[in-house]
């Protein structure tokens, strides 16, 4: 088959859901993927579906959205979601009462969570450190995934259940419209004919389109994580700390987010884009990250290709600051690279009316992916 109502180009997350919602309306999909297996942004990540981190309301809508996606899919395959909910806990006062206000926020939309003190949090979780914990804020409908696997497996179920069509080892070299149908050509000269094309390809800007993705507009981050040897289990949950409530969206929504105080130690880990998550394994190794450096859209050069020793060594002195564990030795490091708007949420442009760009949704594409590309989907057949 060469022809076909949508081609999406990129098989990471959000192309991987577009395709996911085309197919639900019962459309005919082909996903190209340009590499043996995908393996960029969608997989270097924490896996952690938060959406009590989003900016309120449109982008919190999408995470709960993606939550009941995610709980529907896992109903009938295993894509590796684990609901267990979050932790977030607060470092000193200031945070605390952030905690406070969003939990009065969230309980006007009707999002389950609960506030706890200090002690409730230690008994809880007696791996935290008292002298860190000032009290904790726990959203209990949250969930994980594993990011190496997830992808893998929607895009397995959707090719045995729903009819999605798959290549890989497809790099898309040339996108052309012929009598109102586009044609997907390919490095390995492969072309391939579809109603609609939507280019979902992550930081590869520079070679498809590259003149609609100005670098005012678009941004590449560049994450560092840690993985820490597998050790016995003290973390249910996803843990958020201090400097995350400091940075996620929804916090800004708080009444008092904008007089917070902050402290020479917490200024530093915040220029380098700092905030400590921690996320254990199946096989008990703790995911710890992240930092967040920028550049603009195509100068992913000017990142060099060494990971920052010193950023390691201060997100594991504020991790032992939060945490006391058996064994801290790290197994593994290594970065993560994705796209994100400068001014605007997610990146989305339409092309001669039936190639539809979506890109720039940045480090919470494995929150809300499954809830946008929904919307996104609907709008790109009411054109």
């Amino acid at each position: 088959m060469t022809k076909y109502d949508l081609i999406v180009v990129g098989g990471g997350v959000m192309g991987t859901f577009c395709a996911y919602h085309a197919l639900r309306k019962g459309k005919s999909v082909l996903l190209l993927e340009k590499d043996a297996q995908p393996y960029a942004a969608s997989f270097r990540n924490f896996g952690q579906v938060v959406p009590s981190g989003q900016a309120l309301d449109e982008w919190f809508d999408y995470g709960r959205k993606s939550l009941e996606i995610y709980e529907s899919i896992q109903a009938v395959t295993d894509i590796s979601m684990v609901q267990k909910g979050s932790w977030y806990y607060a470092s000193d006062e200031d945070e605390l009462m952030l905690l406070e206000e969003i939990a009065v926020l969230f309980a006007e939309r009707n999002y389950p969570c609960s506030l706890h003190t200090a002690s409730e949090c230690l008994v809880l979780n007696p791996s935290l450190n008292k002298d860190y914990v000032k009290g904790g804020l726990f959203c209990s409908a949250e969930a994980s995934v594993n990011p190496l696997v997830l992808t893998h497996r929607l895009r397995s179920f959707l090719i045995e259940h729903l009819g999605l069509h798959y290549q890989s080892l497809s790099a898309v070299n040339g996108i052309t419209q012929q009598n109102g149908i586009n044609k997907v050509s390919t490095a390995s000269n492969q072309h391939y004919f579809a109603d609609k094309v939507i280019v979902a390809n992550g930081k590869d800007t520079q070679f498809l389109f590259p003149e609609h993705y100005p670098s005012e507009d678009l941004k590449i981050s560049k994450l560092q994580m840690l993985r820490l040897s597998p050790q016995r289990r003290v973390f249910e949950s996803n843990v958020l700390t201090g400097l995350t409530i400091r940075r996620y969206d929804s916090f800004k929504s708080c009444p008092s987010f904008s007089s917070i105080n902050t402290s020479a130690e917490q200024q530093l880990l915040q220029s380098y884009g700092m905030h400590i998550l921690f996320k254990q394994a199946q096989d008990g190794s703790i995911i710890l990250g992240d930092s967040h450096e920028y550049v603009p859209a195509h100068h992913q050069a000017d990142f060099g290709f060494e990971l920052n020793t010193a950023i390691n060594e201060l997100m594991l002195n504020e991790a032992k600051r939060i945490a006391h564990l058996d064994n801290w030795q790290v197994s593994a490091s290594w970065a993560g690279f994705y796209m994100q708007g400068t001014n605007t949420e997610v990146f989305t442009k339409t092309i001669d009316e039936s190639i539809h760009i979506v890109n720039g949704i940045g480090g919470k594409g494995m929150t809300t992916s499954a809830g946008f590309t929904a919307s996104f989907i609907e709008q790109c057949y009411q054109q």
